[in-house]
């Protein structure tokens, strides 16, 4: 087992933007500047600020310091809701540790590496100065090498607490694999195989394990696999059976899904079952292709590979992708090869004959956005949003069906683990704003052309396109295919007729007159969505619609009318 290190030793809350109710989107609330921030810990809602020290800190997003000491670097890798932090080696060689989401320190800095192996197992491992002719890793950079010394095994509980279960020299340690509360352990010396548990008691089996990824009997704290008359189904901890045996494979689960597999005359056919044995996407398609952009949340362990990315699953038939809800409904038809579509999570990317980019969104839009010198998905966005850039390298987000969320101007944009906030900076000298990201899915009060402008930065710094967004919004969504969402649902979404709003006082304390048609526009479309649901805050909308058609526009009049409705409407 010879592996590369990435390193051995320390290394040298007012909404500011809102968008046309044309469509569902996303609305952005700045929770203002972070001074001294690196950026986010990566697959983390949490920041890597640098300290007064010079050294790296963990913090929340307020900006509270988590960690009780400062690092050289923190969280260069994070699995499973563990962080690597580093510090300068006594030694030369072993200064990495870990510690959890909290910022506690759960394993001290002592190693010269560490794997996550699941939530439950952290392997740390003790290197020492080696040569080319014989070693078990390779710094990444530079000449050295490194033989393991011995390899220290920590347990994380259910309840937090982290404690080091057992300990092997490197002659007892060649590789492993962690499943649940148990971990496999391969003999250097000999070859076997030894499942340990969480107090590094060997397991007990019907026979000797033969490979390091074999399952001990009861491994799985959830569910266990059975096999029965040729096929394979699903039972609880306690044995009792929760999906008959009726598939051909059923694969391990990632987070709360796995596939399973059926296997027909004309070739295998895939679907996608939950760990309550819920069929969740039909047993009918060549693969569900699991996506690597997805949030990074403890139910899909930390990692961005999910197959769920907002209610969306991606499938592929006739050798083209498409998309399923969670009923299993087909939302987008399949017309692009997968060969030439990589799956980001609710949206794929493609190329055309003619070399344009487009994103192909799971609801079927397809929009080009060969105008970007770049598109690319963002980390935990879940295929929802992507970072472009112009031909001088400026940087902006737009979303799944190519609306402009942030403006193309900045120095650099990122997302969160878990895709609920952005970090944007203006240039390398300015400190990051932090905004929060808000989605509105498809219950939203109207339901117009998906490429109808969504929600801007440039709404609230550029009066021009506030108007041009909803003068478009209105011409695509008449009012009375606005209400029907909200009749059917029985209420508005509240929360984005709050934000359109704030958006038309935003504008009437710029400049009401030079605003009108905008303002107007966004009113209009607010109002109509609370015709049915909240008729008293309609009426005192139309008031400020009313006050806007008058020869002398007094724009603090309005505002104070559109707070009136605002309170009125409760958000």
């Amino acid at each position: 087992m010879r592996k590369h290190l990435l390193t051995i030793a320390l290394c040298a809350a007012a909404t500011v933007a809102m968008g046309s109710f044309a469509y569902a989107g996303t609305t952005l609330e700045s929770l203002g500047t972070r001074d001294n921030v690196r950026g986010w810990v990566d697959n983390t809602n949490l920041l890597e600020m640098y300290s007064e020290d010079g050294g790296e800190v963990l913090a929340d997003l307020d900006g509270n310091v988590l960690t009780e000491k400062s690092y050289g670097r923190v969280g260069y890798d994070s699995k499973y809701g563990f962080l690597t932090v580093i510090v300068e080696p006594e030694d030369g060689v072993n200064g990495v540790g870990a510690v959890n989401l909290s910022g506690k320190e759960v394993v001290p800095c002592t190693y010269g590496e560490i794997d996550f192996e699941n939530e439950h197992w952290i392997e740390a491992i003790v290197l020492n100065e080696a040569t080319a002719d014989q070693y078990d890793y390779q710094a990444l950079l530079g000449d050295g090498y490194y033989l393991i010394d011995h390899v220290d095994f920590y347990y994380a509980g259910d309840d937090g607490s982290v404690t080091q279960a057992g300990s092997l020299a490197r002659d007892q340690y060649l590789d492993s694999h962690a499943y649940g509360n148990y971990i496999n352990i391969e003999n250097r010396s000999d070859g076997s195989i030894t499942a340990y548990d969480s107090t590094w008691t060997p397991v007990e089996t019907p026979e000797p394990l033969k490979y390091v990824y074999d399952e001990a009997p009861g491994a799985d704290d959830q569910v266990i696999s059975f096999y029965e008359n040729g096929q394979y189904g699903l039972k609880d901890a306690a044995g009792n059976v929760i999906l008959p045996a009726s598939f051909g494979s059923i694969y391990s689960f990632d987070g709360d899904y796995a596939k399973v597999v059926n296997r027909l005359e004309s070739g295998e056919v895939y679907g996608l079952i939950d760990k309550t044995g819920t069929v969740v996407v039909p047993v009918e398609y060549e693969d569900i292709d699991r996506a690597f952009y997805g949030a990074a949340t403890a139910e899909n362990d930390y990692s961005g590979y999910a197959y769920n990315n907002y209610g969306y699953y991606a499938v592929v038939r006739d050798h083209k992708l498409g998309y399923v809800d969670e009923s299993g409904t087909v939302t987008c038809d399949f017309t692009i090869a997968e060969d030439n579509c990589e799956n980001n999570g609710a949206s794929a990317t493609y190329t055309d004959m003619g070399g344009a980019m487009h994103i192909l969104a799971a609801d079927g839009t397809d929009t080009d956005v060969s105008q970007y010198e770049n598109v690319r998905a963002m980390y935990g966005g879940s295929g929802m949003y992507y970072s472009v850039t112009d031909a001088d390298y400026n940087y902006g987000v737009i979303d799944w069906h190519g609306n402009v969320i942030v403006e193309v101007k900045y120095n650099e944009v990122e997302l969160s683990g878990d895709g609920q906030y952005l970090l944007i900076q203006a240039d390398y000298n300015s400190p990051y704003e932090l905004l929060k990201l808000t989605y509105t899915p498809d219950n939203a009060p109207a339901q117009a052309d998906a490429q109808d402008a969504g929600t801007s930065l440039a709404v609230a710094e550029d009066p021009d396109a506030a108007q041009d967004a909803a003068a478009e919004g209105s011409q695509d969504a008449p009012a009375e295919d606005a209400a029907a969402p909200a009749e059917a649902e029985g209420a508005a979404d509240f929360s984005v007729v709050a934000g359109l709003i704030d958006s038309a006082i935003t504008l009437a304390n710029s400049d009401a007159a030079a605003n009108k048609d905008a303002i107007i526009s966004v009113l209009s479309n607010a109002a109509d969505a609370l015709a049915q649901s909240k008729p008293e805050v309609k009426t005192v909308i139309d008031s400020a619609i009313t006050l806007m058609n008058s020869d002398s526009i007094d724009g603090a009049s309005v505002a104070t009318v559109l707070n009136s409705a605002k309170a009125l409407l409760g958000v």
